[in-house]
């Protein structure tokens, strides 16, 4: 008898799983904003540098629509962008290229695949060795 009401109390969270079904997930796993960082000294080197660059990579899927593109190094920031994208899958990198006193910054947004894209840079120099974060941010706010 003790086992009924168990097996009672089940039935009602079953069938309204059954009915809900699963979980809903997102169509994208960026829908909203995505953030992609990175940080390391940074200051006056003898040319050649080795190694030439620092790269960060990483593949997402977008969903169609308009983003809002950023770039952020420790000397300031590229002018943010709108860029429209088709639904698919895409590779995100950010590199520093370093070489004596001057850094260029680059990041690129382009469909996994392909060789063209989006591709945005900004260079900035320093006089003293330091620590600095450097990063590109999207935003998706609004449909293609």
């Amino acid at each position: 008898m003790k086992r009924r009401p168990a097996r009672i109390l089940a039935l009602p969270a079953l069938a309204l799983a059954l009915v809900t079904g699963p979980a809903v997930t997102p169509a994208s796993a960026v829908t909203e904003h995505e953030f992609i960082s990175d940080y390391g000294q940074v200051g006056p080197l003898p040319a050649p540098v080795t190694p030439p660059e620092k790269c960060v990579y990483r593949q997402l899927h977008l969903d169609s629509g308009t983003y809002a593109w950023t770039l952020n190094s420790p000397g300031g920031s590229a002018p943010g962008e709108d860029i429209r994208v088709q639904d698919g899958d895409y590779r995100w990198s950010l590199c520093v290229y370093p070489l004596s006193l001057v850094y260029t910054l680059e990041t690129e947004i382009r469909p996994v695949g392909s060789t063209t894209g989006f591709k945005k840079a900004i260079t900035f120099s320093t006089t003293f060795q330091h620590t600095a974060t450097w990063g590109s941010a999207l935003y998706r706010w609004g449909p293609l």
